[in-house]
């Protein structure tokens, strides 16, 4: 459901702020009563700019025992850092086969025009060649515009995407460590049957039974 008002987008961060640096689960009574000062805004309003952050998929809501509970970490889980790592490698791949074959029909193209030039300049064209020649350059610039809907392949775009992978690396690391607090504050109010049945839900597949956590995240 959306949010009944605009939201002030200063107002929404600081709110992601205040669950970001709590590092805790949030009932929607403790948020009443503690956003309002935090973020400026009006009692009646908290639902609203909780809804706002959750169909942005900022923060996380879950139904625990009778009512809703809400978190947020700086790093996103794991499991979605994995993923996001997997789309990025698998854009790369796929634009460099892409630009790869461009290129190497560009290069194709204008040789054959160079060859066809070279029949004009020594008296040897013919209709079918001026037909010709007017086909590659249709080609080449076709070529071209391809060839510059690809630009994010280029070494300098290829080196910020391998920072933007490491740094999903270290923040689906530094997630564990933030699931960890999250699952902690859950023990200590003796959640234990709502913790487990909390991570069988969110982790899936994920779940290591053994270990009561989430898997280790591969190299």
């Amino acid at each position: 459901m959306a949010p009944k008002i605009t939201c002030n987008p200063i107002k929404l961060a600081n709110v992601l702020t205040y669950f970001q640096k709590s590092r805790v689960a949030h009932n929607i009574k403790d948020l009443e009563k503690h956003l309002p000062s935090v973020a400026s805004i009006n009692g009646m309003q908290v639902k609203d700019y909780l809804q706002s952050l959750s169909d942005e998929n900022r923060i996380t809501v879950e139904k625990i025992g009778s009512g809703n509970w809400y978190w947020s970490f700086i790093s996103q889980d794991k499991k979605t850092r994995q993923k996001t790592l997997e789309e990025v490698q698998s854009a790369h791949d796929k634009a460099s086969g892409v630009t790869n074959d461009l290129r190497a029909k560009l290069a194709g193209a204008q040789a054959l025009r160079v060859d066809e030039e070279m029949l004009d300049e020594a008296g040897e064209s013919r209709p079918e060649l001026v037909a010709r020649k007017s086909e590659l350059e249709a080609e080449i610039r076709a070529l071209q515009k391809h060839l510059a809907a690809y630009s994010d392949s280029d070494p300098t775009e290829l080196e910020r995407k391998k920072r933007e992978m490491a740094a999903f690396k270290h923040d689906a690391s530094q997630c564990t460590d933030e699931i960890d607090a999250l699952e902690g504050w859950f023990k200590t109010g003796g959640q234990e049957e709502a913790l487990y049945g909390l991570r069988m839900e969110l982790y899936g597949d994920e779940y290591d039974a053994e270990e009561g956590g989430l898997r280790e995240l591969p190299a």
